[in-house]
């Protein structure tokens, strides 16, 4: 034996000698050789399939006279590949990690190489026999087991489809007549790990052999070749799917097989029946019947082996998922109920997951369930965060499929969550009492304890889905319920007005009356619900946890959003929310005061903005003061507003909010100043005066507002010479945090700048008060003046405008330069209030109001125009001439003003002068070929002609007379061939106009 070892030992060695190298010799390897195998018979049964039959051996020096499969060099490295295996089987942990180091870094540095494939493969090769190498092994831990086993299936995906089958049929002949349970099991593992990294069509033809074999194994008697087996069994079942089916009867034998032979209760194989068959319920899916003999073997097995664990909510969920037909939905939650109180936290974890899977597939029958209530309180009681987490999510979830039907619920259930103990709270914090009570009087005994490492009590959680009432509101609830689930509850809360949906009957109160009346649906609508809505966020606005404020006064304004248009159906040419003024000016007082935290002021201002613009509180001048000096009093220490607890742009998006607040209201008084015929509010009136004593400190911080927001677009690089307005600003964190609020202010901002606005000087003799006196009367919308624009200024308004009104797109992110957000801007439209969010706003409708009040008068007078500038923006009107109604209208007001307005020498100008006749004509043409073609719009061409023929008229009496000859005659010729039939009475006129300023 010892001789016969010699020479086979002698045999492998010499297929590692080079008979290219000049000094004969051996190539140094790392050899290790098993003497109890043949090696003669392994490698006899490596040279198997050439066509005459065996192959001779490698060592043999003369050419074989057979045919060979493979080169000599190939089936070489084939030997070392497999001697490498061998090697990395018999080392220890730290060797194994030193040659898996090796191979990582061989495979970084190589990648360029033209040998790297090659290397890869050969690195995989040495792998998969080291891995199987380990599996025989019969002492390794589980740990090993299982990572060989996937290792194995892993690098099945490398090769192909013959590969793959050929290596699992390799696996599965070595099961035959196996003795060793601990290598049977491995083999297991690794056929069902083979199968779930590459299985599917290369594999479904192996799939029944598979099952048979692996089934054999489970009903061993050895505990560890059980389990080993059930877990490849249950890998082998999620990847097969529908291959599967015809195997389920077996294999359900099996599992009742297993469960009835174990006499110890070993719970490691009941979990893994568990497993099994819920993987069975995901491959037969909807064809898991109720009454079907797999359901019910099913559910008995579940039945008696596993009440109410982790296996029997996995059951429910594979249910929920696969097979949403078999059990009533009723019936899944009252199981999943059961276990919300559990102990275990991936029990919890797991019930909470199960019903939110069942709101998305049936939220109808889990609404009729009422499980709110359930879910608050287990939010209560959670300790875990990422259950904690998921039980918001779940509730939210729930929040917006059920608040279209029952918003109603929602508010009560809000309420009572957010206000039952505060009536009791408050008396127990002013009695003094607790003296565990903080500085703030928040005594943490009243809203429950926040330790995250106490084991909750869950005896208070309910199981069925009673009302709320019963549940949270009882005496020994009140004492224990947290300020979190408290500040959740009323978030919820908040995001109500969203939540119901796009029902119009949720936001017309004539509408859903009739729904009411005529018993459609369940007359449950939001708009019925308003009273109980403002008296819940008026006590959340003004609560005494600070924290909580915020909510409330957000929800607020929420409200007024939604139904600030909606009339009060008993007082005709009122609105409905006239009749909560106090509310919401009390809320408003509330937040905007000297002690309010930054996240509440904030909050207030927004609702402030929204009162003032939206007609609620028009008639009262008292209130209109009164919130008007609210808005006003944190100007006197702006400079000062800074909150050293925050971070540094909490500051400055309250500096933003502030200086929004302000120029929207100023927008809105204008809307009303200049529709034609509108009657101006006394109230609205009142302020304007106000407006123009504050506007010399506004126009400042407004203009240094738009010139950070401009670097910040523009993403200029001007830390030398730019002294920022808000405080680091050019910190990219920052401005980030900005952006949003920025892009929500500058289109109200940039309006209000432009109204009314003067030029510093504008008499020339530096008596620029006296100067604005006396244009007031005639030139000013308001009669005062605003804000007073220095020549800089000026020029940076003017470009600010032009690049919003022509600008392209970033090169780099594809979006433009000046985005524009949710604000409201108010223009010469059909109501006060437009907003600008609307889904047809444009830039321009921002813009070129700002270009009506540029290009007035007294700018012409003082020297802030130049022909240049007038002829850049008549040049972007002339490209945009083909744009809808909206531009035109709004295009044609600036061109009248700039023709009434420019001196003498602009005229002079043949480009300006061009530029004018040409666009004038243009415009012209385009309101009669409307006109012709019987426009649907046409009422909208009509009011155009008035300015029009006003700019055409002071065109024929200001221009020189060859000029205006020449382009009456091409626009004559030009109407004539296109024979419009209102054409002959215009063209009269406009001739008309020529011979009375010629002759």
């Amino acid at each position: 034996v010892w001789s016969a070892a010699i020479d086979a030992l002698t045999s492998f060695i010499r297929c590692f000698v080079s008979t290219n190298l000049a000094v004969s010799g051996i190539l140094l390897q790392p050899v290790m050789l098993y003497l109890n195998r043949d090696w003669f018979e392994d490698e006899l049964r490596a040279f198997q399939g050439g066509k005459d039959g065996l192959m001779p051996c490698v060592w043999d020096n003369e050419l074989s006279s057979f045919p060979q499969p493979e080169t000599i060099n190939k089936m070489l490295v084939n030997q070392m590949l497999l001697c490498f295996g061998i090697i990395f089987a018999a080392q220890n942990s730290g060797d194994m990690l030193s040659l898996l180091g090796m191979m990582e870094q061989c495979l970084k540095a190589g990648k360029k190489q033209p040998w790297h494939a090659a290397s890869m493969t050969n690195i995989c090769v040495g792998l998969l026999a080291g891995l199987k190498g380990i599996l025989i092994e019969g002492d390794i831990c589980a740990s090993q087991r299982r990572a060989s086993s996937e290792g194995l299936g892993l690098l099945a995906r490398l090769g192909n489809d013959i590969f793959t089958a050929r290596m699992t049929r390799s696996l599965l002949g070595e099961l035959n007549g196996i003795t060793d349970s601990h290598y049977a099991g491995s083999i297991a593992l690794s056929l069902g790990c083979i199968h779930r990294s590459a299985g599917g069509i290369a594999l479904s033809t192996l799939v029944p052999t598979t099952v048979s074999s692996i089934t054999l194994l489970a009903k061993s008697s050895i505990p560890a070749l059980q389990i080993w087996s059930l877990h490849g069994l249950l890998l082998t079942i999620e990847a097969a799917g529908l291959s599967f089916v015809s195997h389920v009867q077996a294999t359900l034998g099996l599992a009742l097989e297993i469960l009835l032979s174990e006499e110890n209760g070993r719970v490691d194989l009941q979990q893994g029946v568990g497993r099994l068959i819920n993987a069975i319920v995901a491959v037969l899916g909807p064809e898991l019947a109720p009454g079907s003999i797999f359901f019910s073997r099913c559910k008995v097995l579940f039945s008696l082996n596993f009440p109410f664990d982790q296996m029997s909510v996995r059951f429910t969920q594979q249910l929920v998922l696969f097979a949403p037909h078999a059990v009533s939905v009723h019936s899944h939650v009252q199981t999943l109920l059961l276990t919300l109180s559990s102990r275990q936290p991936a029990l919890r974890h797991l019930a909470v997951s199960t019903l939110r899977h069942l709101i998305e597939k049936d939220p109808v029958s889990v609404i009729d369930e009422q499980i709110e209530d359930n879910l608050f309180c287990m939010l209560d009681e959670e300790t875990d965060s990422e259950i904690g987490n998921l039980i918001r999510g779940t509730i939210m979830r729930l929040l917006y499929v059920s608040c279209p039907s029952r918003p109603s619920r929602w508010i009560s259930i809000c309420r009572n969550m957010v206000l039952a103990m505060s009536t009791r709270a408050t008396a127990e914090i002013s009695s003094g009492n607790d003296s565990t009570s903080g500085p703030d009087g928040d005594s943490r005994l009243n809203f429950g304890d926040d330790d995250e490492n106490m084991v909750s009590d869950s005896k208070h959680i309910p199981v069925q889905g009673h009302a709320f009432e019963t549940s949270i509101v009882g005496r020994n609830r009140d004492k224990h319920l947290r300020y979190r689930t408290r500040v959740f509850a009323a978030e919820c809360l908040s995001y109500l007005p969203e939540a119901v949906g796009t029902n119009p009957a949720h936001f017309d109160l004539s509408l859903a009356s009739r729904k009411v009346a005529n018993e459609q649906v369940s007359g449950d609508w939001l708009v019925l619900q308003v009273q109980e809505l403002i008296s819940v966020a008026y006590q959340i606005s003004t609560i005494q946890f600070e924290n909580m404020r915020p909510i409330g006064v957000r929800l607020l304004s929420s409200v007024v959003d939604k139904f600030e248009t909606v009339p009060d159906p008993e007082l005709p040419g009122h609105f409905l929310l006239e009749q909560y003024q106090a509310q919401l000016i009390s809320a408003v007082r509330t937040a905007l005061d000297t002690s309010s935290g930054p996240i509440l002021l904030e909050a207030g201002l927004l609702l402030a903005t929204k009162i003032m613009t939206s007609g609620i509180i028009s008639g009262d001048q008292a209130a209109v003061k009164r919130i008007f000096s609210l808005l006003s009093r944190p100007l006197d220490d702006f400079k000062d507003l800074y909150y050293p607890s925050f971070a540094e742009w909490v500051s400055c998006k309250i500096k933003i909010r502030l200086l929004a607040a302000h120029a929207s209201l100023k927008c809105y008084t204008y809307a009303f100043l200049r529709r034609h015929q509108a009657v101006v509010p006394d109230e609205y009136l009142a302020l304007l005066p106000l407006f123009s004593r504050s506007s010399s400190i506004l126009g400042k911080y407004w203009i240094s507002l738009l010139k950070d927001y401009s670097c910040v677009c523009l993403h200029l690089n001007l830390k030398r010479n730019w002294n920022s307005f808000l405080d680091a600003v050019q910190s990219p964190l920052v401005s980030s945090k900005l952006q949003p609020c920025l892009e929500e202010a500058w289109p109200v901002i940039l309006q209000a700048l432009a109204l009314d606005a003067v030029p510093v000087n504008v008499d020339g003799n530096g008596n620029s008060e006296a100067a604005a006196e006396n244009m007031s009367a005639n030139s000013l919308v308001s009669g005062y003046s605003m804000v007073e624009l220095e020549s800089e200024e000026y020029q940076f308004l003017w470009g600010f405008a032009l690049l919003v009104i022509f600008q392209g797109q970033h090169p780099a992110l594809c979006k433009q330069v000046i985005p524009l957000a949710s604000a409201k801007a108010k223009h010469d439209g059909d109501t006060p209030a437009e907003d600008t969010t609307s889904p047809g706003l444009k830039f321009y409708e921002i813009v070129l109001p700002v270009f009506q009040f540029l290009v007035t008068q007294k700018f012409f007078s003082a020297g802030f125009l130049t022909v240049n500038i007038c002829e850049e923006l008549l040049l972007v009107f002339s490209y945009s001439i083909y744009m809808d109604n909206s531009w035109n209208s709004l295009a044609i007001s600036v061109l009248s003003q700039i023709v009434h307005n420019c001196p003498e020498d602009f005229l002079e100008a043949e480009n300006f002068a061009c530029l004018v006749v040409e666009l004038c004509l243009g415009c012209l043409f385009r309101v009669f070929h409307c006109a012709s073609a019987f426009s649907p719009v046409q009422a909208c061409w009509e009011d155009l002609l008035f300015p029009l023929f006003v700019a055409a008229k002071t065109i024929m009496r200001r221009f020189q007379p060859k000029v205006c000859l020449v382009y009456s005659f091409r626009f004559l010729l030009c109407h004539m061939i296109l024979s419009c039939d209102s054409l002959p009475r215009f063209i009269f006129g406009l001739l008309h106009s020529y011979w009375l300023f010629c002759f």
